[in-house]
């Protein structure tokens, strides 16, 4: 059997493997997917729960441009198959002291509270200077970076100019725009999504902000699982198989590279090539035989940071007063956000939420709302440590904090994913919600081709960045890189 025209597996029917699988069908090449859970759609996806649709991962859209590109080289038209609903207020930050910040679009963006006229102009000021400084940049990462397969040369000569911007500490370069520190805040809670202290990532993160001001934030009407079942009905259009519910036990290696997989109910599959979108570190700890794992993907696996783990609490119900913003952050000063991060005994002081009802009104019966937020997780080294305990102190304590801010709130649905779920259920690696942590150096991620012959490795340990865009590039990408090697 000749790798040139033998079928490949695809671990995962994630956003990684339906592009994958999807662009080697377009190439000729028998696929087969092989996704753990019951439906496809890994962590893009949606699950009803009492007549209300809850996210399973990704809650917007951001760069919808290199989304829309990304489809076109899989011969597909987004806009055709995944229409989207821009989110008009997309952002609203509480300040300890009432002020309040409302971020969007330049002239969208404005203050409430003391000095409002004043601080407004702060506000647009400092948002329309960072952004022609860091428009070219913006340009330049989607147009002659992202699309492309990781490479440090590359990076290098697209990016040199761009270095000392890209070296520095995002809590100072947010203070050098906006001296005013609600302002500052206000910013900073735009990295909230990161599980990372301000102080502790680099500039390069406020490259979210600029997306916001550049092309805004969106939704797929039919919500974030629009995007995975356009991929899906693609697949089928193509005849590939996609096979849920078979998860697979180990990648199995002969003297010449990959020959196949084992399912975990002992069904033998043979491949020459697999394209693993499971996690690389699940790769190498679980899916390969020690002696077959290459010694670069052990030291990837020893030294990568791995990304913050939280508890998914998500809330169906009537909540009266709520604002008609998408995200709703009540934060403190910006040195001290890092502590949204930390586990806390009792009721949290500050929290954050998003409510994608505001946006789309068909997830939820009508009169009713849906609030999603994410409580912290520290002080674990593994997902296994987190007990069901645990994930009812925290929803016991942020439930408690929400109804400080919506009292008359009204719940008639809770779900909850916490670190083992996500293991379990979504299949992140150790329940981490990106895989490698944000801000950490490409270096640190899993290369797509392996020193081992037909295994090739996709989705959120191998590509910087952790979007709904990137996540299909990474297995658009090695999809690419499987066939150059046949070429």
């Amino acid at each position: 059997m000749s790798r040139h025209t033998a079928p490949v597996i695809v671990i995962g029917a994630g956003l990684s493997g339906l592009s994958a699988a999807l662009a080697m069908a377009r190439a000729g090449r028998a696929v087969t997917v092989l996704e753990a859970a019951d439906p496809p759609g890994g962590c893009c996806s949606t699950t009803q729960v009492d007549g209300y649709t809850f996210n399973n991962g990704a809650v917007y859209v951001a760069v919808p441009s290199l989304l829309r590109r990304t489809f076109e080289r899989l011969g597909l038209d987004f806009d055709a198959d995944v229409p989207l609903v821009s989110i008009d207020h997309p952002h609203e930050t509480h300040l300890d002291d009432g002020t309040v910040v409302h971020l969007g679009a330049l002239d969208a963006s404005w203050v409430e509270g003391a000095r409002a006229a004043d601080r407004t102009a702060l506000l647009r000021n400092g948002l329309r200077r960072l952004q022609q400084d860091w428009q070219p940049l913006y340009r330049r990462l989607l147009d002659d970076v992202l699309p492309f397969e990781p490479s440090l040369p590359r990076t290098l000569g697209q990016l040199w100019r761009y270095l000392p911007m890209l070296a520095g500490r995002a809590d100072r370069l947010i203070a050098r725009y906006f001296p005013d520190p609600a302002l500052q805040a206000a910013v900073a809670s735009i990295l909230l999504y990161t599980g990372t202290a301000p102080q502790r990532l680099p500039s390069s993160q406020l490259i979210g902000l600029l997306a916001l001001l550049e092309e805004g934030f969106h939704l797929p009407e039919a919500g974030m699982g629009a995007i995975t079942a356009a991929l899906h009905r693609a697949l089928q259009a193509q005849g590939v198989s996609v096979r849920c519910g078979c998860k697979v036990a180990r990648i199995d290696v002969g003297a010449d590279g990959v020959n196949g997989v084992t399912l975990a109910d002992g069904e033998q599959l043979q491949a020459r090539d697999v394209i693993a979108t499971c996690a690389g570190f699940a790769v190498v700890n679980h899916l390969l035989p020690p002696q077959a794992v290459p010694r670069a993907m052990q030291r990837t696996a020893r030294k990568a940071p791995l990304s913050h783990r939280a508890v998914a609490v998500q809330l169906g119900g009537r909540f009266e007063a709520m604002s008609s913003a998408f995200i709703v952050n009540h934060v403190p000063e910006m040195r001290r956000q890092g502590e949204l991060h930390q586990v806390v005994r009792g009721t949290p002081r500050w929290l954050s939420w998003t409510s994608p009802s505001q946006v789309l009104s068909r997830v939820a019966p009508e009169g009713r709302a849906v609030i999603e937020l994410y409580a912290p997780v520290s002080g674990i080294e593994h997902a296994s440590e987190w007990t069901p305990a645990m994930t009812g102190r925290a929803l016991e304590g942020h439930l408690a904090a929400l109804r400080k801010h919506l009292p008359s709130m009204d719940i008639e649905t809770v779900r909850t994913l916490d670190p083992p779920a996500f293991e379990s259920e979504r299949h992140l690696y150790e329940g981490a919600l990106y895989g490698i942590a944000p801000g950490a150096n490409p270096n640190a991620y899993f290369p797509h081709r392996s020193a081992l012959p037909g295994l090739h490795v996709a989705g959120q340990t191998t590509y910087p960045g952790f979007g709904v865009p990137t996540a299909m590039l990474s297995g658009l990408q090695a999809a690419e890189s499987l066939l150059s090697v046949h070429r």
